[in-house]
């Protein structure tokens, strides 16, 4: 079978240059580098005995709710203004109107209502309201100086992608280490992102270790994929294998792959495991995985040999990178051994997306 070297895939897992921020240019909707996911309206923070615009949030009655939440809005109670600006924002129980909502979430922070600020931050980077990337930072800044552990993680990340102003690697870093004092496992697997990047290997083993020591699947993927590469001085196999273990069984796909990689490399190879796990990374999606899968299910190793669901297999794979030629060769190769109809019927099933993946996985 062949097998993508951990080499490579501690190489593939560097992670990708951050496209920077220009000033004076007006960031276009996708062009943000991933950020997390900013709160919006913290439903369970409220009593519904208290504040009966909750209550109707949560039923989705934005009417009443709007209604509630406006009067409420003018009697100065911030988290009433926090909700009104949300729903004018989103358009919920009535029309969309950015600039009023920008006003309510300005008024709602000021009023001490700290989620406030991250929405504000959110607009001004999707230039919303008469906001510009520019004035991101100062709203996450406000946020992260009362106290919000997840501004400090946003904050971190715009000062490293340059997204809202020069990128300020060392501030950066200090807002992450903000973060990690908090207590926020994400961020010591971020910051492990960025020592890695710098080659700090040995820092950021260091703290992918400690985050998968909290559960983080992806930071015992990261640690195990860099022990487990023969290239670095770090190299240690045996410590590798809990790790990638631990991601791998807790669904996390590219460590799915890596495991069954693991499986069919040890004395004696196992290749009904590294099969069956295979199996797995390709159902949830990762495309080394489908490649691998479909050696496997064309050569019968581990598996019953079956050309047909190889050709699925490797027509995926090909579809998550058309540059790869070793997956190019692979799909062409089993297609032109099969029938023109029956090599269509599979690239018509290929194109359906996959079932719902489980987020556990067996061993």
């Amino acid at each position: 079978m062949a097998l993508l070297p951990f080499a490579a895939l501690a190489q593939d897992n560097k992670p990708d240059d951050i496209p920077m921020f220009k000033e004076g240019i007006v960031l276009q909707e996708g062009s943000l580098p991933p950020l997390i996911d900013l709160p919006e309206f913290p439903e369970t923070d409220f009593s519904s005995d208290e504040f009966a615009a909750a209550d109707a949030y949560g039923r989705g009655d934005y009417d009443q709710a709007r209604t509630l939440a406006a009067a409420q809005s003018a009697e100065g109670d911030a988290r009433a203004q926090f909700l009104f600006a949300v729903m004018l924002r989103k358009g919920q129980g009535g029309e969309v109107n950015p600039a009023l909502a920008v006003r309510w979430f300005q008024k709602a922070a000021k009023s001490g209502e700290v989620h406030a600020w991250l929405s504000l931050a959110e607009m001004a980077f999707d230039n919303q309201g008469g906001l510009f990337a520019g004035d991101g930072r100062g709203y996450l800044i406000k946020a992260a100086n009362k106290g919000s552990t997840e501004a400090k993680i946003v904050l971190a990340q715009v000062m490293m992608s340059g997204v809202g102003g020069p990128p300020d690697t060392e501030k950066a870093k200090t807002w992450y280490h903000s973060a990690i004092y908090d207590g926020s496992v994400m961020a010591k697997r971020l910051l492990g992102d960025v020592l890695y990047s710098q080659s700090k290997d040995e820092e950021a083993l260091a703290l992918y270790i400690a985050a998968a020591r909290e559960g983080d699947a992806r930071s015992a993927y990261q640690a195990g994929i860099i022990l487990a590469d023969p290239e670095s001085t770090l190299h240690d196999e045996s410590a590798a294998r809990p790790l990638i273990e631990q991601a791998a069984l807790d669904a996390l796909p590219e460590a799915m792959t890596a495991w069954a990689i693991f499986a069919i490399t040890q004395e004696p190879p196992r290749p009904a495991k590294a099969a069956r796990w295979l199996r797995k990374a390709a159902n949830a999606d990762d495309g080394e995985g489908q490649y691998l899968y479909a050696i496997a299910l064309a050569k019968g190793e581990g598996v019953l040999e079956n050309r047909e669901e190889a050709y699925e297999w490797a027509v995926r794979a090909v579809r998550h990178d058309p540059e790869d030629q070793e997956r190019r060769a692979l799909a062409v190769a089993l297609g032109s051994a099969l029938p023109g109809p029956v090599r269509g019927r599979i690239e018509e099933i290929a194109e359906q997306p996959l079932l719902v993946f489980s987020h556990t996985a067996s061993p």
